[in-house]
């Protein structure tokens, strides 16, 4: 490589001086594109994983002025959004055996308040306020996704298989559903269906809130889960195992003393919701599962100590997440033997039954 005569170093000196303090100078906008890896602004896109499911973040943590201007996670003591992301990937990416793999295309920080859906939007002191008395809290709490979906012009990216995904990052009553749907086709998948969005496929909405950790994003795609093959299989019934689905997920306390991987709230040993940290033992099926659909019937013994501590509300979710069927072909009822086909694309749903499967 040549080297720089020493008016051209000059001249390439003056232009990063220049540069960095156009930078530092810069306001922050009120929407910032940048790469995951980026500290705060752009960056140069990265490569795409083929085969990973490409997603758009918004992430609305606006300035909080009396803070020293901060966002919001860093003004209220929250977890920073960035590194709770990289964190979700990694695990739903390693319980998935890589079934599930995420890359975030496009990271939006959105410098504001999130609209509701009667169009009002807190401020710094409204949601302070807020936050202190949750009475003084505005109702109807609920985001008007299209809005923000329109604002932000995702349909296009969608359209243009840019994206397949959005994921919505803010904090405590902002509003959002732990996972929702929008598009042609849209169902419930622990949120409202936005069947009226312009888009050409339906693609999922994930909201996770920064003031939780990545015990409770993993929580919202274990819903995410449990509603789109709860669709799959046409029902739950927690104490009626008469689908694979309901086998899969049958908890003792709920599905009359027989033990399967258990769901969402209720572990395999669980005596009532939440119930991540249970030393109760109970014989289960969950180990056979990883062989699906080879089933054998053979069960071993379960406790919190199968998935482990100290966490146990994550390590459970990571435990359940990497027991969902995986396998290719398809199975004895007619369905997909690897689940997270119908967990990741949504067209599946539809592309089972134009082959003559049941979705």
């Amino acid at each position: 490589m040549a080297k720089l005569g020493k008016p051209v170093a000059a001249i390439a000196i003056m232009a990063a001086i220049i540069a960095v303090l156009l930078t530092l100078c810069t306001p922050r906008s009120t929407s910032r594109s940048s790469s995951l890896s980026a500290a705060g602004d752009a960056a140069p896109p990265r490569p795409f994983r083929e085969g990973a499911i490409r997603v758009l973040v918004l992430d609305f943590d606006p300035t909080i002025a009396d803070s020293g201007g901060r966002p919001a996670h860093r003004a209220f003591g929250w977890s920073d959004p960035r590194g709770l992301a990289r964190e979700y990937t990694a695990d739903v990416e390693t319980a998935s055996g890589a079934r599930m793999r995420y890359d975030v295309v496009e990271w939006r920080t959105v410098n504001e308040f999130p609209p509701k859906r009667d169009g009002f939007r807190y401020t710094a002191a409204t949601y302070a306020a807020c936050l202190r008395q949750p009475g003084t809290c505005h109702d109807p709490d609920g985001l008007d996704y299209e809005r923000v979906l329109a604002d932000q012009r995702v349909s296009a990216l969608v359209d243009r298989g840019e994206i397949e995904e959005v994921w919505l990052f803010g904090g405590p009553y902002f509003g959002y559903f732990e996972a929702a749907m929008a598009g042609p086709g849209a169902f419930d998948i622990n949120g409202d269906a936005f069947t009226n969005v312009p888009a050409k496929r339906p693609f999922a909405i994930m909201g996770f809130n920064y003031e939780r950790g990545v015990a409770e994003m993993l929580h919202d795609l274990c819903h995410r889960a449990e509603a789109t093959l709860a669709r799959v299989y046409g029902g739950w019934e927690a104490d009626r195992l008469t689908t694979t689905w309901a086998r899969f997920a049958a908890n003792a306390h709920q599905s009359k003393g027989r033990a399967g991987v258990g769901s969402c709230h209720y572990p395999p040993n669980a005596t009532s919701e939440y119930d991540y940290g249970n030393a109760r033992p109970v014989e289960s099926d969950a180990a056979d599962w990883l062989r699906y659909p080879a089933l054998r019937g053979k069960r071993s013994r379960v406790t919190k100590d199968t998935w482990g501590g100290p966490d146990y509300h994550r390590n459970y979710m990571r435990w359940w997440l990497g027991h969902l069927p995986r396998s290719d072909g398809v199975g004895p009822d007619g369905k997909l033997n690897n689940w997270w086909a119908y967990v990741t694309g949504f067209d599946s749903l539809r592309s089972t039954a134009s082959r003559g499967l049941t979705p």
